[in-house]
Formats: C-alpha cells, structure tokens, sequence
C-alpha cells in the first residue's frame, strides 16, 4: 500500500531549493530554526464547517493551520526528535474547543533547536509565513503567504548569488494554499505508476502529527515531553480550555 500525505508546501520551489542545500551539507552545522505562522482565523472560518476547532475531529491552530510548517521545520532539521516543551491557549476564540495559539522549543537529536510560533489571532487578516534556519555556515528564511518566496539566503561558499535565488526561487501565489498541490499529486500518481515510494510519506505525515502531539501533551502536563510519543491522541485534550479566560472585545 501507499500512502501519500498532503504536506504540499515540500513541493514549493523556495523549500525544495532549501531543502538542496540542506541534503548538500551547504548549512555545515545546523544551529536552530523557527516556524512562524500568524494568521487571522475569524468566527465565520469556523461556522463554516463543524469539525473545525474540535478535538475529535481538528485540533487547534497548531493542527490545522500550522501543521505544513510545523512539518518543514522537522524534516529540515533532521526528523529525529530528543523532547518539546510548550505552551498553548485559547485567548480569543471561545466557540472552538482547542488552541488558538501555540509556542514550543525543540531539541533535536543532532543538537540543534527549533521553536514554533502559531497563532489565529493576528488583526485583522493573515499576516506571514516563514521559516527561519541557521546554521554555521548559512542562513535562510522563506517567508511569503506559504512559505513560497525566498526571502534571505546567506552561504559561506558563495556558490550563487543571493538575488538570483530570490528570484529564481520565489513564487508569487493568490493565496496561502499556493501551487504545491498539483506536483504532490503528480508525484504520487508516478509512485503508483512505478511503485516507488511517494516524496511524503504516511511516517512524514506521522511525524508531523506527532510533534503537534507532544506540543499539546507538554501545555497539558506542564513539563518536557520526550520523543518518540506513545498512547496519545487529540481526544486526550477534551476539556482543556473549558474554563478559560477570553480576551475582551
């Protein structure tokens, strides 16, 4: 069987040219990384549809809004997890059941960090996407609506010109879905095609799911939370913002 997982911001011109230079060893050491998602989601987003906003069936902002970055920011970094502590909560938005805001570091097994900052309570409208990393020799950041433009590129090898990657590499999108889903789904028809394994796989999606996991596990309990996850589900959040104080009008 295969399995292919919706992460279409892979395929963003600006993320596969990073992730290059990543698999090329182009960054020397990687030092740490941030996943910054601050958007705006309002009331009518979630009358839209029932399931957005709930714990069987969504999750919160980090879950559904932030989750595409969330899974860049471990794959550029090397997958393999040590442990996350976070913070999450509900402070504007007491019509769904889950977070609205998210802040959590990362620890990475070969040493470096990665913090997330995801939010839907930007005013009054999406604001950035990006992703920052760093390393001894390099620094990034993709930024745009999704991720979609390079918007600094430093190398110590000087093997292209940062002006030329910026344009090159960067894709002006109507919104912040960008074009990323038709080479996913043209690369999983090639997989069913040949048999070969797809560019995302069910374990890249798994890793996604459970870093958002661990986020969640770690506001709950109020401590670090060690990687690999075992025995955890969304389900086990019911209720954790039931008697929450939201912000004012």
């Amino acid at each position: 069987m295969l399995i292919c997982v919706n992460h279409q911001n892979r395929f963003n011109k600006s993320i596969q040219y990073i992730r290059n230079a990543v698999e090329n060893g182009r960054f020397g050491k990687l030092l740490h990384a941030s996943a910054n998602i601050l958007w705006n989601r309002n009331q009518s987003y979630y009358s839209a549809a029932a399931w957005r906003g709930t714990w069987a069936q969504d999750g919160g902002v980090l879950m559904n809004q932030c989750i595409h970055n969330i899974d860049l920011l471990r794959w550029m970094m090397g997958n393999e997890i040590d442990e996350v502590f976070a913070y999450t909560d509900r402070l504007n938005h007491p019509y769904i059941e889950a977070e609205d805001f998210g802040a959590a570091l990362i620890k990475f097994s070969n040493g470096s960090y990665g913090i997330i900052q995801g939010t839907s309570n930007v005013f009054p409208k999406n604001l950035e996407e990006t992703l920052y990393i760093f390393g001894e020799k390099a620094t990034v950041k993709a930024g745009g609506k999704s991720v979609n433009k390079i918007e600094e590129w430093s190398f110590a090898d000087n093997l292209d010109s940062p002006e030329y990657v910026k344009s090159k590499y960067s894709e002006d999108v109507p919104d912040i879905y960008g074009y990323g889903h038709t080479p996913l789904y043209a690369d999983m028809i090639e997989a069913v095609k040949t048999g070969r394994a797809p560019y995302v796989s069910g374990e890249d999606g798994k890793r996604a799911l459970e870093l958002v996991l661990a986020i969640y596990k770690s506001a709950k309990e109020g401590q670090p939370v060690k990687l690999p996850l075992k025995n955890c589900s969304a389900l086990d959040f019911k209720g954790r913002f039931d008697n929450a104080e939201i912000l004012s009008d």
